[in-house]
Order: C-alpha cells, then structure tokens, then sequence
C-alpha cells in the first residue's frame, strides 16, 4: 500500500513537472499532507482517553459516537461542536468555509487591454488575478509563528518580570513538560 501511494505520488510529481497542472510538485506534497490532515481530523476512528473517558478523535466519527452514547443528543451535539483538545465540528465547519472563500476568490479577475505594438489599434485583453495564493505565505507565517513562540519562550524563561517580554507571551509548563502560551501575543 505504501509502496503503491509512493508511486502515485511521483507520477503525479512527475506530471505536474512536464506543465500537465497547476503548480509544482512541492505543491503538490503541502496539499497532500494537508489533505491528510483534515481527512483524519474529521473520520480518524483511534480513541482517546482525555480524562472524561474514551472519546474518538474524528470529528464526525465523534458526533456520530456521542450522538448514540448520550442520553441528551442537544448536549451532544454542543459537545461533538465545542470539545477542546481534540478535533471538533467547528474547526472542521471553519476549514470548509475558507477553503470555499479561497476558491472563489481565485477566481477573481480583471482584463487589461493591452495595445499590441506591431498592429496598429490593435488591444489584446489581459487578465490579472486579484487574489493570488500559493504555498509560499503558509510556510513563511508557519516560520514567523515559531520564531515568536521560540523567542517569546527563550525571553520569558530568562526575563519572566520584564513587561515587554510579558507582552510578547506568559508561559507555563503544561503536561508531559510541553510550556504552553497562557497570555500575550503568543497566545493570541
């Protein structure tokens, strides 16, 4: 299996390579892997123990399991919406709306005419995105967001009393030694 998805994976590489789609084949790896990730946040039929008792961490797998289980399906349902620390519906309702909001934005577009030198009076018209997007923004914020967690924690640890360090993020140690933003910028 792993062995046939590798395979998939180059020959798509290798496609987008010879100009047979959009972008390139590192595009074509973050999406995969984001892909991934969403798929297995909602339907993911592992369980957990999170201290109120074994819960699925898909969350439509979640819903449907709470819906069943519990008694009051309106709590039920709030729950499957609102549970903290794993996937819930409301991060996978927000992950669905931006990537729509995305998708028809992209497609926005203005038509420039253009006055072909060689041909007198003659315009071509030329179209000009108005929302470009591309991988290169996710990994730079990605790089800036750890950056600050990493100097904000370095500089809390070293100057927890400096107002501007305190400012920039509080941290405390959380479970299994893993600091957690608790105020300031870092936990925004």
């Amino acid at each position: 299996q792993l062995f046939v998805a590798g395979m998939v994976v180059i020959v798509l590489d290798e496609l987008l390579q010879k100009g047979y789609g959009l972008g390139s084949g590192i595009s074509l790896f973050i999406a995969t892997n984001i892909c991934e990730s969403i798929v297995w946040n909602a339907f993911s039929p592992t369980t957990i123990n999170a201290g109120r008792g074994t819960e699925f961490e898909g969350a439509v797998i979640a819903l449907v399991h709470l819906l069943i289980t519990r008694k009051d399906k309106s709590w039920a349902i709030r729950e499957a919406f609102f549970r903290t620390n794993l996937p819930n519906l409301t991060n996978l309702a927000a992950t669905v709306l931006v990537f729509c909001v995305v998708i028809y934005f992209q497609g926005w577009q203005v038509r420039l005419s253009m006055a072909v030198q060689g041909a007198r009076g003659q315009t071509q018209p030329f179209p000009i995105k108005l929302f470009y997007t591309s991988n290169m923004p996710i990994i730079l914020q990605t790089a800036l967001i750890s950056q600050m967690y990493f100097i904000s924690q370095l500089l809390f640890r070293r100057f927890p009393t400096n107002l501007l360090v305190r400012l920039l993020g509080q941290w405390s140690d959380g479970q299994q030694n893993q600091s957690r933003a608790t105020a300031g910028l870092a936990y925004l």
